[in-house]
């Protein structure tokens, strides 16, 4: 999934004012406290399923391991481009729909989403990833807990998710209009995990993404999406 680990000394990008605002929003959730915002307050739409109390548990540890980063943990970033012939609105609008990842991505069986805001600038997705990861010969059910933050005034959007044991993925994809009716779209992914981890989590992310990548520009220029 967007945001795996298994859509990755690191550079990580400066996350904007509303990544705060989106953090507190998932806090909110999880301990059903109002949250005070620096803008209007947002309009949430909450969906409580069968996977939202372990999307609380697991966006709970992935806050606590960012307040208090784990010294032992290794990271790597990598960037993921990929240009696709077509427009800058249509690869947006694609792109950024999780749900057309599924039947591309590898892994990806489901998304379950728990909640969604829009202050009518940036819209926030609190969302669990169904996956199969393959680990040898047999497949692990992973849950991914993550969160999606888009901004579609400015064609960007971030993906922050979360996996047991401690496997955190920060995500920002950027679109960029070439000018000549295609559209580039980067994957700039940072990966954290257990040192004994980190290379089989880059691995199977970085094929992940790239797979899905492939798949969505296939299906963008033929039409099918």
């Amino acid at each position: 999934m967007r945001g795996r680990q298994a859509k990755g000394a690191i550079t990580r990008y400066s996350p904007p004012v509303k990544y705060l605002v989106g953090c507190a929003m998932a806090l909110s959730f999880a301990t059903g406290s109002p949250v005070a915002q620096a803008d209007s307050a947002p309009t949430c739409t909450d969906t409580p399923n069968a996977y939202t109390a372990g999307w609380q548990t697991g966006w709970a540890a992935y806050q606590a391991e960012q307040k208090s980063p784990s010294s032992g943990q290794s990271s790597r970033t990598v960037d993921l481009p990929i240009t696709i012939n077509a427009p800058l609105a249509k690869v947006w609008t694609v792109y950024s729909n999780l749900r057309n990842d599924i039947g591309r991505h590898p892994f990806l069986q489901d998304i379950i989403t728990h909640r969604t805001c829009t202050d009518g600038i940036t819209q926030t997705i609190d969302f669990t990833a169904l996956e199969n990861v393959p680990m040898g010969s047999v497949d692990y059910p992973a849950k991914t807990q993550a969160e999606q933050r888009l901004y579609p005034a400015d064609h960007y959007y971030l993906t922050d998710s979360y996996d047991q044991p401690g496997i955190i993925t920060h995500q920002k994809i950027t679109f960029t209009d070439n000018g000549n009716g295609t559209t580039t779209v980067n994957e700039h992914i940072t990966f954290i995990a257990n040192p004994l981890l980190i290379s089989f989590t880059v691995d199977n992310g970085v094929s992940s993404h790239q797979a899905y990548q492939a798949a969505l520009k296939r299906d963008i220029e033929n039409g099918t999406l």
